[in-house]
């Protein structure tokens, strides 16, 4: 059985629809974690066991944000690449940006009657392509950050689960929590996860492999939701010329 430990997806720098190759992976654990034991020695803080969850370190999931928000993270896989990656995403009822600041890559999706206008921009290759989306609205589609944020609301209950403590991340109250796993009685990744106290979804994640070597990481940086404005979202159209893709 898969790892149950919530893994980031390696993210796609440019993608032809915003989905994410795979998202947090929230199976329920193989049976040798129902006999997972805290070791309080070999973390930092105080650490709840999860037969001891009290309503104080529940959360609640409540997508309405994916809405209309302004989002920027960073992300780091050391399975792709030793650099980490500055992404700024931003979301209106109808309009769409993923950008990324240090390369000037970008992609920009635009509500256009019953389809989407699609402009990809990648300076470095000189590629400048619009295609349309027929069929679709903005509401269908799901970016890089929504997915990599999704957590399970049975996330706390784990039995290799552990609440640690309230924090701040980007300016937001949320809930650090632990995650373990271990074959024959020997520990093979720990992840630490940030939980948005109000909306119920991951602001940040370190996740370590058995040599406490860091493997995936994410956080957020900053994060406003439902102030978004199409005008906002900063793209100028006019400034490319475009070539036709697929439709």
């Amino acid at each position: 059985m898969k790892s149950v430990l919530i893994k980031a997806a390696a993210v796609i720098l440019l993608l032809a629809q915003l989905t994410v190759i795979s998202a947090c992976k929230k199976n329920k654990p193989p049976e040798e974690y129902w006999d997972y034991s805290y070791r309080a020695e070999s973390t930092t803080g105080a650490a709840v066991p999860s037969d001891q969850v009290t309503q104080s370190t529940l959360f609640t999931v409540n997508p309405v944000w994916q809405k209309n928000f302004d989002a920027e993270y960073k992300y780091f896989d050391k399975n792709t690449s030793d650099d980490t990656v500055t992404i700024k995403e931003t979301r209106s009822e109808k309009a769409f940006c993923a950008k990324y600041p240090s390369s000037g890559n970008l992609v920009y999706y635009k509500a256009n009657n019953v389809a989407i206008d699609c402009y990809t921009v990648v300076p470095s290759e000189e590629q400048y392509v619009h295609s349309v989306i027929t069929g679709k609205s903005i509401n269908d589609l799901s970016s890089t950050y929504m997915k990599l944020t999704a957590v399970s609301e049975d996330f706390p209950s784990y039995s290799n689960v552990l609440y640690m403590s309230d924090e701040t991340v980007a300016g937001r109250a949320c809930k650090k929590y632990i995650q373990r796993a271990y074959t024959d009685g020997k520990m093979t990744e720990t992840v630490y996860i940030w939980i948005d106290a109000e909306y119920g979804f991951a602001l940040k994640c370190e996740d370590y492999d058995a040599e406490n070597v860091l493997q995936t990481y994410w956080e957020t940086v900053s994060f406003s939701t439902g102030n978004v404005l199409e005008s906002s979202i900063g793209v100028d159209i006019s400034k490319y010329q475009f070539t036709e893709g697929e439709q």
